[in-house]
């Protein structure tokens, strides 16, 4: 009756029979291939598990459990990963596939602080692996052992054998989203030139697979250039979304979030941080779930809810996933550091921002840190303290000269224009505002509002309008509320004549949602009872809120109701 439908076949077949039976353990491996070709992950994984349990050979039943693994790991189930991993490690697996299984318990490991060892062992199996042909294989090793000290140090030496060992895959694999990823997240300084040149050989709009996409995102983020990263990531979050990838959800909009700080478009960086923590809490994975706690802490300095910028970034360091990862300590710090500047705490900053530049200070980060050069300069003018900013900026001088990253050095023109004894400003602020930063709003209006301001001191108040007028615009728009009040009074200063904001334009602003949260927040009803009245997470609700102050031109929930009213 079946006979013209094979899959359909070896579906009943697979469940009429009771003991073991090898050749429906070989047609349900190939069905599970047509699974996979259909979109059916899920489907995939029951027709490998049960292949596995029809199997009488030991190896071959552990070889189909580690194929389950696999499709397991691309819907994010962590559980079903170490449970299948678990069976398969009692088997009789052959060299290959016991390094396959080393892949698979690895991938979800992500930050284990200082382990150099596990790293050296990580790039033995993957030489084992390329002695014997498989390339793949020791491509997932070797991403995964980079990984390991993209969140905590693991050394030079460690980083060093990752590279050398990718190396040999070049020839082979050199245009591989993982081999690009690799090399980036192992060495990004070092390794910057090479992978920004394998990234730009892309053609974005070519790549139709969701996990390749992910990869060179991370890539791009990993070597500090998050306009191709935004690019990379975008498209990937769609594709994942169409194919059903939703376990690798949490990767994607966890990267988001940062690359988003960055070119200010800081509006969805709340929606991505709620997103990235559900899916992350859903499929057991939590570096990325608590993650999101430093996308919000640095959020919340830059939007200048400053003393919940501090208590997120103290929240952080005690927390039992993230105090060991020096790539977060570093994210943390630099959200502290902005939130004592826009208290007026510049001194304060300063010290807490040098943290980011001292190899010895667990917030050190070789990538990480470029975010905060143009914070350590504003810090530094106003506290009086550009030599020790200028210390720093001159190590960084060095490591421009070895990466292009545009992070890199879209902050340091201007940080040299900021430190300059005025001597040379005007050209170095010109330089810094000939860069191409279409791209870069938020990095475009720093540079106008800190040219506007030396302007001004320099006696033409009638030449800083402009880049001030500018600048204004643009914190305005992305919600940059501290920055804001810095360029009205540059322009007050510069004998401008500001007009008050109306308060009705302000709350004409916000969505009819934004509206709804604003009035019950007013009524003092708390996040979490909030989230209740309208199906939202207390998160969400605090990710709104973080949009609304700026538009509404207040600082805190007390301001609310006042605000409100004038409408």
């Amino acid at each position: 009756m079946l006979a013209s439908q094979p899959y359909r076949r070896t579906w009943h077949r697979a469940q009429s029979i009771t003991g073991p039976d090898d050749e429906v353990a070989g047609e349900l491996e190939e069905s599970a291939r047509i699974a996979l070709r259909r979109g059916s992950p899920a489907g995939a994984i029951w027709a490998l598990e049960r292949a596995a349990q029809l199997t009488t050979d030991s190896a071959r039943r552990g070889r189909r459990l580690l194929l389950a693994a696999e499709q397991a790991f691309g819907l994010g189930r962590a559980d079903l990963v170490g449970q299948l991993v678990s069976r398969a490690a009692s088997t009789s697996l052959s060299q290959l596939d016991r390094a396959r299984m080393e892949w698979l318990r690895e991938i979800f490991s992500d930050g284990i602080p200082g382990d150099a060892g596990r790293v050296f062992e990580l790039c033995d199996i993957a030489l084992g692996a390329i002695a014997a042909g498989d390339s793949d294989l020791a491509l997932n090793l070797l991403l995964g052992a980079a990984l390991r000290f993209w969140w905590a140090d693991t050394g030079p030496a460690a980083r060093t054998q990752v590279v050398e060992v990718t190396g040999l895959l070049e020839q082979d694999a050199g245009s591989d989203p993982r081999y690009v990823a690799g090399l980036g997240v192992a060495e990004p300084v070092l390794q910057g030139q090479h992978v920004i040149e394998l990234l730009s050989r892309v053609v974005i709009e070519t790549v139709t697979d969701a996990d390749a996409l992910r990869l060179l995102g991370m890539a791009a983020h990993a070597v500090g250039d998050p306009v191709r990263a935004a690019d990379f990531l975008a498209r990937s979050e769609a594709k994942l979304r169409e194919q059903g990838q939703l376990g690798l959800l949490p990767h994607v909009r966890g990267m988001q979030g940062p690359v988003y700080l960055e070119l200010g478009d800081w509006a969805q960086v709340g929606e991505a941080a709620e997103e990235c923590r559900r899916f992350a809490q859903e499929t057991g994975q939590p570096i990325w779930n608590d993650a999101q706690l430093v996308n919000e802490a640095r959020a919340a300095a830059l939007y200048g809810d400053s003393e919940r910028g501090l208590q997120l970034a103290s929240e952080g360091e005690y927390s039992p996933v993230l105090r060991n990862l020096n790539d977060l300590r570093c994210c943390l710090q630099q959200a502290r550091g902005v939130a004592l500047i826009s208290l007026g705490r510049h001194a304060e900053a300063v010290d807490a921002l040098l943290q980011l530049f001292d190899p010895a200070d667990p917030a050190y980060h070789q990538r990480e840190r470029f975010s905060g050069v143009m914070f350590l300069a504003e810090a530094a003018v106003h506290a009086s303290r550009r030599d020790d900013a200028r210390l720093v900026i001159a190590e960084l001088e060095q490591v421009a000269g070895t990466t292009p990253a545009p992070l890199l050095h879209v902050q340091l023109a201007y940080a040299r224009a900021m430190l300059d004894d005025d001597d040379d400003a005007d050209d170095l602020y010109r330089a810094a505002l000939g860069q191409d930063l279409t791209r870069w709003p938020w990095v475009q209006a720093r540079i106008r509002l800190a040219y506007g301001g030396w302007l001004r001191r320099q006696r033409r108040a009638v030449d800083s309008r402009v880049p001030l007028r500018l600048a204004l615009a643009t914190f305005d728009l992305i919600g940059a509320r501290s920055w804001a009040d810095q360029a009205r009074a540059e322009l007050r200063a510069s004998g401008e004549r500001m007009a008050a904001q109306e308060p009705g334009a302000a709350a004409a602003t916000l969505s009819a949602q934004e509206l709804q949260i604003a009035r019950l927040a007013a009524e003092g009803l708390s996040n979490r009872e909030i989230g209740e009245r309208l199906y939202l997470s207390p998160r969400t609700v605090g990710s709104h809120l973080y949009r609304i102050f700026p538009k509404l031109d207040i600082t805190s929930r007390a301001q609310l109701a006042g605000r409100l009213e004038q409408v």
